[in-house]
Parts: structure tokens; sequence; C-alpha cells
């Protein structure tokens, strides 16, 4: 496994030389910074992209903004988002989240810490966050994980996933 995607609060912290996939904030309650359109999100113009949504406590309400967030930015239906769920459990929410992403056409990543993320439905599979120690590595049961952030000493200002080979590759990213 080798890193595939890179996130940041800030999508100036990660280089524009990286053409993985990169993942940022498109919204959602909990959300510390929200990326611009042109000015972050427009610094990876070749690369995948995945938006990510910070959850809060209104699943169908919350769903109807990231849609309509998701349409102003320009992302085609079909394209996969994360729900960042942190260290949060909640079933109800993340059913409402997900079956109304679903319908409206995007494929959802549930995120979350390794220990209480499986708690949560799956959506379209499970981006897992684990900072084993142990380098780039896929964990049981996930379509990503996150396994390095900038506290872990990985060497950048961003925190590191792999994806599964298949979806990196052939996956419903946003270009």
């Amino acid at each position: 496994m080798q890193e595939a995607m890179r996130d940041s609060e800030f999508a100036a912290a990660i280089p524009t030389s990286w053409t993985g996939i990169v993942a940022g904030y498109f919204g959602g309650p909990n959300a510390a910074h929200v990326w611009a359109l042109d000015t972050e999100w427009g610094r990876f113009p070749k690369n995948k992209k995945l938006p990510i949504w910070v959850g809060g406590y209104d699943g169908l309400g919350e769903a109807g903004q990231a849609i309509e967030s998701l349409y102003w930015l320009g992302v085609p239906r079909g394209c996969y988002v994360a729900l960042d769920m942190e260290t949060r459990v909640d079933k109800t929410y993340v059913e409402k989240f997900v079956g109304c992403m679903q319908y409206a056409g995007f494929g959802v990543f549930v995120y979350g810490s390794a220990s209480t993320v499986f708690g949560n439905p799956k959506g379209n599979g499970y981006w897992v966050a684990d900072y084993a120690g142990v380098g780039p590595f896929m964990y049981t049961g996930a379509r990503l994980t996150q396994y390095a952030d900038p506290a872990s000493g990985s060497g950048g200002n961003w925190d590191s996933s792999t994806v599964k080979p298949w979806t990196a590759a052939f996956g419903a990213w946003w270009k």
C-alpha cells in the first residue's frame, strides 16, 4: 500500500505538486474551515477530489444543505463525498444523511476513528482513522485508511490515507 490521498483543514497545506486524491471540507455545522471553490479546491484542477461534510445532528436537513453545496461547487451526481463523524456513533443521523445523499445520487464514505466508526452504518464504505504508526496500510473492513496526521510526524501539514486500489483507480471521484 502507498499514500493515495491527502486531506487538510486548509488546502494550502497540501503542495500543488501532489498528484493523488485531495480531500477537503465543503460544509457541515462542525466544519472548522470550508474550502473556497476557486482559491482552495481550484489549487488542484487535475486531482481527484473528495468533499468532506462534518456531521452535526440533523441528518435530513444537513443532507439537503450538502446537496445544495455540492451543486454550487459543480460536483456532479455520482461522485463520492465523506461524512466526518470523528468519534461519534449516531446510527439514526448517519442513516438519514446517507440515505438522502444516495437518493440524490452521491456515494458516501463514513469517516471516523477505528474505535468507533464501525458502530455507524457504512454507507458506501468506511474511511477509518488509525494512527498505528506502521506506515501506509489498509484497515480490515475499510475502503480508505487514514494512517498518519501531522502530529504523528508524517512530515507534512496534512493527513495521509491509503485507498483500495480499485476505488482509487475507478471510483466515482470529483474531478
